[in-house]
């Protein structure tokens, strides 16, 4: 247990690095672009790539830039499409930051792979499903019906066969970036490493 809360020390650690903020700010950035550009199928089926650069930034610097990037990502979306941000939402958006970075900060290879695949099925299964279904319907925008409710899951489950591998797919091209491109010039020019 606590080699469980040492990843929220080392994470919060990680918002002292220049370079955390600027990649996280980039992401966030990202984050809000893509989810402007999803596709609604529909008054409460959305299908976005949002996902991937939260994922970044949870896989490069953990769970706690991973929730106040997604904190600001909901707060930014709001803002730029003239919505109000909503609480229930806005800790949605958090849950999947957490989740993000507590199963891939500090994964590699193999392991970046295999936890790849479990992050994207835990985000479907317990935010995408079972979180944001209740709060759409707390809120309204979705009826208590049991046929919008499989329609959600019948969505998730469709997406999870495109989605499961894009992110494989992405997250090992984003840490070859960072790792060759961003930390080696960062180390370069200023005589680290």
């Amino acid at each position: 247990m606590k080699s469980f809360f040492s990843i929220f020390r080392r994470s919060a650690g990680e918002l002292k690095n220049i370079r955390c903020l600027t990649v996280t700010g980039i992401l966030v950035a990202l984050f809000v672009i893509l989810d402007m550009y999803s596709i609604r199928i529909g008054d409460f089926i959305k299908i976005n790539l949002a996902f991937l650069p939260l994922a970044s930034v949870g896989m490069l610097f953990g769970p706690v830039p991973a929730m106040l990037a997604a904190l600001a990502g909901d707060f930014v979306g709001c803002f730029v499409s003239g919505q109000t941000p909503l609480p229930l939402l806005s800790l949605t958006a958090m849950s999947e930051g957490l989740i993000y970075g507590v199963l891939l900060y500090g994964k590699h290879s193999r392991a970046l792979t295999a936890f790849s695949v479990i992050a994207r099925l835990t985000d479907s299964l317990v935010i995408s499903i079972l979180m944001n279904t209740s709060v759409l319907m707390y809120y309204g925008f979705m009826s208590r019906t049991m046929e919008q409710f499989i329609t959600r899951i019948v969505k998730t489950g469709i997406e999870l066969i495109f989605f499961i591998p894009i992110i494989i797919f992405v997250l090992q091209i984003v840490q070859t970036f960072y790792n060759n491109i961003v930390k080696g010039r960062y180390s370069h020019s200023s005589g680290d490493e």
